[in-house]
């Protein structure tokens, strides 16, 4: 078996190391002095974005900031050493004077305001009311590998290596930087040590690095700290202000909701604002009410907000099954009941069996109530993952589509090869697309490639491998098999490959590619119950975990479940453990604070080519709310992320 590598393993390119000199205030004006590279350095490279940032009241950001600092650790300058330690020790002699700033953040937007959105007009006139403030606080994405990248010269080529969800869209923002041909610029992924989004972007400071290095002509290698990644790599930041309507009977007639998004000092080339649109689709995806809102998009001292495993959809969730919690509480239903008085009379899009999700939810809540009595909580949810063109170009304002393309070839040897933009993180990707290829085929010798930047593709986010790039390969080989009937009627691999390699007059190759994208939603329907305990004051555990997903078809079960567990104890770590108020003692939840997992899949088929749905970021979208409820039903009030009401 080969060795794992990553980029920091990477060692052929006779790298120099970046270190980078980093702000000590929130918002404070600066000087150097010292031999680092600043802001005059490479002030002609402009950051491309990749959303439409027409309706956005913002400028635009250097790579480096030229006299002020907007957040704690902002990179305010590089410095390059032989190794990494004498680029830590180079960046400690650079000195820094500072001078602390009160005013906004851009002089150019004075009330720090940079988007506003509103709809839906006047509610009320509802039986009861009540008002409920719900603040999901930020996380850091903290995967086990940070932020890396190596960047080196051949010829006029530039390789960069790079630890990164999106290879192709590095190489559209790198290109457009430079203001060189993509065809000049390799992007090169090899392992992924953990993405969770944090991968789904490219940073300021990863653009820095291969905009000095191909100023500077030199073979530069940047390894993020842990330190560097918890400080300035985080997601999450909503404030709901809200104002519920609702009847005796338990319906929910109308929601007003103000919502505050902390966008962070400033936006990230593909993130944006995104996972503010995904929050607003979400919370109208299951349940039947009038809904108002008014949202406010905010700049402010703190790093750019960025993506995290679920992408707006926690926040919405949260947000939905507090007030149906709520409602509960205040007529005396049954949570579960409230649930299902309120569901829309048809889900939008193909979500799978919503009443085998509602029935298995129902039994187990009722279970483990009569078993643990209180600090039991529930969430019913639908992920939906996937969003085609329409959905990114219209409603998440994106210049990035949803398609992917797979590409499909026989080599010589008799092995079919898969080539995909996508790559793994840890999720076994390819060996689930070499399974659904396999069965389709009716082949084993089926190989992956993983990371290509040589087809049309968009990389990995939205829980959209398996539902675009998955569905692409099983039409990709389907293609290629009537192709190969042709030639071999007995559909002979071998044989074919065989006239490819001693007859190439008769057959040069024998290559198909294909592109998905899924016509409607497709999601997966939900459900979580949690079950905490207070075993001191202040010190809240979790006990056990459940989750039932309509997951359609698999590549394989266990590796579905697993990336469900997970995703459940991602929400369970950020909603009791994790804080970024704590800075450098920013904690993680260990296998010791971990529950007992029961998850259930059910398998209705979706209606793509494979059947399959997105699972990626399900659990960790409903985990946070059925948590949040379970510590509500123990009697502590707690309507926030981080929960710490002591």
């Amino acid at each position: 078996m080969l060795p794992m590598v990553y980029v920091d393993d990477i060692t052929n390119g006779d790298y120099e190391y970046v270190a980078f000199v980093r702000s000590q205030y929130s918002h404070a004006k600066f000087s150097l002095s010292g031999k680092a590279y600043t802001y005059e350095d490479v002030k002609e490279f402009k950051v491309p974005v990749l959303y439409d940032r027409s309706s956005l009241r913002i400028p635009e950001v250097p790579l480096l900031p030229k006299y002020k600092a907007v957040y704690t650790f902002q990179p305010l300058a590089l410095v390059v050493g032989k190794d990494m330690y004498e680029a830590w020790d180079r960046a400690e002699e650079v000195e820094v004077d500072y001078e602390p700033y009160d005013g906004p953040i851009y002089e150019e937007v004075p009330d720090n305001v940079i988007y506003r959105e509103k709809a839906g007009g006047e509610v009320g006139g509802a039986e009861g009311e009540f008002r409920l403030t719900v603040s999901f606080g930020r996380n850091a994405q903290y995967t086990m590998e940070p932020r890396v990248v190596a960047v080196r010269h051949q010829g006029d080529q530039l390789i960069v290596h790079i630890s990164t969800q999106i290879p192709t869209i590095v190489r559209t923002i790198v290109a457009e930087m430079l203001e060189i041909p993509q065809n000049r610029i390799t992007v090169e992924v090899p392992n992924v040590g953990g993405g969770f989004g944090l991968k789904q972007d490219v940073s300021y400071e990863e653009l820095s690095v291969i905009a000095l290095a191909y100023k500077l002509g030199k073979n530069l290698k940047w390894v993020e700290t842990r330190t560097e990644n918890v400080m300035t790599s985080q997601a999450r930041g909503q404030v709901h202000e809200l104002r519920v309507g609702y009847s005796k009977s338990g319906k929910l007639e109308y929601l007003e909701d103000k919502i505050t998004y902390d966008a962070g000092a400033h936006l990230l080339p593909f993130t944006g604002i995104s996972p503010l649109f995904v929050t607003l689709a979400t919370m109208r995806s299951l349940y039947d009410f009038r809904f108002s809102y008014e949202a406010i998009v905010k700049v402010t001292n703190r790093p750019p907000q960025g993506a995290y495993r679920g992408f707006g959809r926690p926040e919405a969730i949260l947000v939905m099954e507090r007030v149906m919690d709520e409602i509960a509480r205040r007529t005396g239903l049954s949570p579960i009941e409230v649930r299902k008085l309120n569901l829309k009379s048809e889900l939008e899009g193909d979500v799978g069996d919503l009443n085998g999700v509602l029935e298995r939810l129902s039994r187990k809540y009722e279970e483990l109530k009569r078993v643990y009595g209180k600090g039991v909580g529930i969430s019913l949810y639908v992920q939906y993952a996937a969003p085609n063109s329409e959905v990114m170009v219209k409603h998440e304002k994106s210049l990035v589509p949803g398609y992917e393309c797979v590409r499909a070839r026989l080599d010589t040897d008799g092995w079919i090869v898969i080539e995909t933009t996508l790559t793994d993180q840890g999720q076994r990707m390819g060996e689930s697309i070499r399974k659904l290829a396999s069965k389709e085929l009716g082949y084993e010798k089926v190989r992956v490639e993983l990371g290509r930047t040589n087809v049309n593709g968009y990389g990995v986010w939205a829980s959209r491998s398996m539902l675009t790039a998955g569905n692409a390969a099983v039409l990709a080989v389907r293609k290629l098999k009537e192709m190969a009937k042709e030639i071999d009627g007995e559909l002979n691999w071998e044989r074919i490959a065989r006239i490819m390699r001693l007859e190439p007059w008769k057959l040069k190759s024998l290559s198909v590619e294909e592109c998905y994208e899924t016509p409607e939603f497709v999601g997966t329907v939900s459900g979580q119950v949690v079950v905490v305990r207070e075993e001191a004051p202040g010190i809240i555990r979790p006990v056990y975990a459940y989750i039932v997903a309509d997951v359609g078809v698999t590549g394989d079960d266990e590796v579905v479940k697993g990336q469900l567990m997970g995703g459940a104890m991602q929400a369970i770590s950020g909603t009791l453990v994790e804080s970024v108020e704590d800075g450098l003692e920013y904690s993680i939840a260990t296998a010791l604070e971990a529950p007992e997992f029961e998850v259930e899949l059910l398998h209705t088929p979706s209606n793509t080519p494979a059947g399959v749905r997105g699972v990626g970021e399900n659990s960790i979208s409903g985990g946070y709310a059925a948590v949040i409820n379970a510590i509500n039903d123990l009697g502590i009030e707690c309507n926030e992320v981080p929960c710490r009401p002591w």
